[in-house]
């Protein structure tokens, strides 16, 4: 179509018009070069609606039924539209609870755009079909305002008549019938309501159906070029304008928000990943867009400079989204190419070669983590008091701005970011925690292994350390004033599952050793996180759904514990290992009592001790005062003598673990069988309105099927 376009142009003759050649593959090409230009096409508006136009007059059949479907869906959208006092309020309530986590249009254009809607004449609507994507998109922030109203203002709304449950119920069923037309407009637009939409069906408990809604996004995003980087001559450089430049960080936002969505649904639900980073060349975006001087990353290589802004937020959990994608694609062969797959599938069985990938990935990590900002650096605002003193005050602050919003948006996007780090850490650690060290093979006939000592500790070990740190970590913030405020957020359900899986963790890895020394501070931990999902259960499904399974969890953790302690068969000793000829050469949960290091997790060096000894017998905190976090190697070193030389086996105490948890969980919800051909037990299944306990699909990384054979 480009060639066809230039030979029309070399004779001076006008292209044919998009009636007659949008079927045409690239037909659309002219119309996306003009967007990117900043330049916005007028479409021909027909004054009579009795009547149509005649370029529609011209269309093939089929194409001028879509045109009449997409003119129906707009008037029926527009009809659910709130009066326009209560579509106020509801944009602000989204701006003030949502946005600062989504970040995926820019907030002045947005508020200058909405109101024209509601000047369109009656007469007119149906004309509209080109609103039809922000028209949409418009009603998806007013749905999610709806769900983040408070007290307050669900008073607000009833002096305007509006039944908040009700208008919400009217719009979700308006979009879901009218889907297939809103997409079919392919617009940004249209890329913005389908990561709302996914992200709110898969904020509220229905991940399988998030998925595809995102996936039509993903499609449409890919269609629009959004993962390109689109090539300017210098001249055009030169001369790009401020409203190109505009519009360009706006598909970047699309893109990115995609980006995000996909990668979180494959990380927490174990759906194949849809995007190969090696087909996308898209800049990162530019957290200091609205400063004339900033300079916008070509990279995610090259650093940031300036000063931390609201923006800064969503460039590092871009960034972070890529590091995690690695690790699923690396990891846990969640990909879509096939031979690909295959080949990564052998290799992650090997041992060395996912000790390699952890240490390289965690090292992408640990640099992440370093470049952070102090403004949203979870450290520093822990000591800090919350901008707000209850969610009352929040929810009577409408519109909120100034510099007390402004503070409090970093504390919220800090804490977010810090749990997106510490569930990061688990993610890629994970693997490991599959094997242990069975001997040092060498040319003699001694095969005898050497315990490591604390500077070459295992790597094994480590990332055992490392993810009931991270755990732990997350535990941590239970106690912090802010967890009650974010909880009237979007970001309740991002904050449940983090900590559903920091639970999860904390769980199995107590499991494997009842009556260690560490098997205190994993229940204290524990307990917090379940008092954030207390905190959360009103908001958030998710966060009820996941505080059931934890305390089911923790009485699974106590019998376990309780039938240890009975079974006077062997010795206390034995306890750490579990088949074991070499007691030094288990997993390295306990291989002796020794103190429990501290961290400072802006830097990650241990600072002190937890926990010291006497005579044997472990010393800890007494209880009420704040738990120390213990934490692997800072450095994250596998500097084991001939490293290359070790032997390993599978961990039969973490697969003991993964089997009670497992079993204990299979009757409590639907939950995939291992066996694919398998089918459900009937009396299992549930309806298909009700997906059950889409938590325990969260539990995939701890599923049987990643123990090594």
């Amino acid at each position: 179509m480009a060639l066809v376009d230039g030979a029309f142009h070399l004779h001076n003759a006008a292209t044919p018009g998009s009636a007659v050649t949008n079927a045409i593959p690239g037909a659309g090409l002219g119309d996306l070069m003009s967007d990117a230009s900043g330049e916005e096409e007028t479409p021909t508006r027909n004054p009579n609606n009795d009547r149509p136009s005649p370029a529609t007059n011209r269309m093939p059949p089929m194409i001028r039924s879509l045109a009449y479907s997409s003119q129906s869906a707009v008037a029926e959208l527009v009809s659910v539209f709130p009066d326009y006092q209560a579509a106020a309020l509801l944009v602000d309530t989204y701006f003030d609870r949502v946005h600062w986590f989504m970040l995926i249009f820019h907030q002045d254009d947005f508020r200058r755009r909405w109101p024209k809607l509601y000047r369109l004449p009656n007469s007119q609507t149906s004309n509209f079909s080109q609103d039809l994507g922000f028209i949409s998109t418009f009603l998806m922030v007013i749905a999610i305002g709806l769900q983040y109203i408070g007290d307050h203002r669900r008073q607000l709304l009833a002096t305007y008549g509006i039944d908040p449950d009700k208008l919400k119920e009217r719009i979700f069923s308006a979009v879901r019938t009218r889907l297939l037309d809103i997409v079919s407009v392919g617009s940004l637009e249209v890329v913005e309501m389908c990561v709302l939409l996914g992200t709110y069906y898969l904020y509220h408990g229905a991940p399988r159906l998030a998925w595809p809604v995102c996936g039509c996004g993903l499609r449409i995003a890919q269609a629009l070029g959004l993962h390109r980087k689109r090539s300017l001559s210098p001249q055009q450089s030169l001369q790009k304008s401020t409203a190109a430049r505009k519009q360009n960080e706006a598909k970047k936002r699309g893109w990115w928000a995609i980006y995000e969505i996909e990668t979180f649904c494959s990380m927490t639900y174990g759906y194949p990943l849809s995007i190969k980073d090696s087909d996308c060349d898209v800049e990162p975006l530019d957290p200091a867009f609205n400063s004339p001087i900033g300079q916008s990353p070509s990279s995610f290589d090259e650093p940031l400079t300036g000063e931390a802004t609201l923006l800064s937020y969503k460039y590092f959990m871009s960034k972070l989204s890529v590091i995690t994608k690695d690790a699923l694609s690396e990891l846990y062969n969640i990909r879509l190419d096939s031979a690909e797959g295959s080949r990564l599938h052998h290799s992650t069985l090997d041992p060395s070669y996912a000790i390699d990938r952890v240490r390289t990935i965690d090292m992408k990590l640990r640099h992440w983590h370093a470049e952070v900002p102090s403004r949203l650096r979870w450290d520093n605002m822990t000591a800090a008091d919350p901008s707000y003193s209850s969610p009352q005050a929040v929810d009577r602050d409408i519109g909120a701005s100034g510099p007390v919003f402004e503070n409090h948006i970093y504390q919220l996007q800090a804490l977010t970011l810090k749990l997106a780090y510490e569930n990061a850490k688990i993610l890629v650690h994970r693997p490991l925690l599959s094997y242990k060290v069975v001997s040092q093979s060498s040319n003699s006939e001694s095969r005898d292994y050497t315990e490591p000592t604390p500077d070459s500790m295992s790597p094994f070990r480590s990332s055992l350390q490392t993810c009931r740190a991270a755990a732990m970590s997350m535990a941590e913030i239970a106690s912090n004033p802010i967890v009650d405020l974010i909880s009237e957020t979007y970001a309740a359900a991002f904050v449940s599952i983090n900590t559903f899986t920091a639970g999860v963790t904390l769980g199995i890895l107590s499991s494997i050793d009842p009556l260690g020394p560490q098997s205190r501070d994993t229940k204290i931990g524990m307990r917090r996180l379940m008092g954030i999902q207390e905190k959360l259960k009103d908001r958030s499904v998710l966060a009820a759904q996941g505080l059931e399974i934890l305390q089911r969890l923790a009485r699974l953790m106590m019998e376990k514990e309780l039938n240890v302690m009975l079974d006077l068969s062997k010795p206390i000793e034995l306890s750490a290992s579990r088949d074991s000829e070499d007691d030094n050469t288990a997993s390295g949960w306990i291989e002796h009592p020794r103190p429990i290091e501290t961290v400072d997790s802006a830097s990650d060096p241990p600072v002190s001790a937890a926990c010291t000894q006497r005579s044997g017998d472990t010393t800890c905190p007494v209880p009420g005062q704040q738990s120390d976090i213990p934490t692997a190697d800072p450095t994250f070193l596998f500097n084991m003598a001939n490293e290359n030389d070790l032997q390993y086996m599978e961990d039969p105490a973490l697969s003991e673990a993964i089997y009670d948890f497992d079993q204990a969980l299979s009757l409590y919800a639907p939950r995939p069988s291992v066996d694919t051909e398998q089918s459900y037990n009937a009396s299992l299944i549930c309806p298909p309105t009700d997906e059950g306990f889409p938590m325990l699909e969260q539990t995939w990384i701890w599923g049987l099927e990643n123990i090594p054979p």
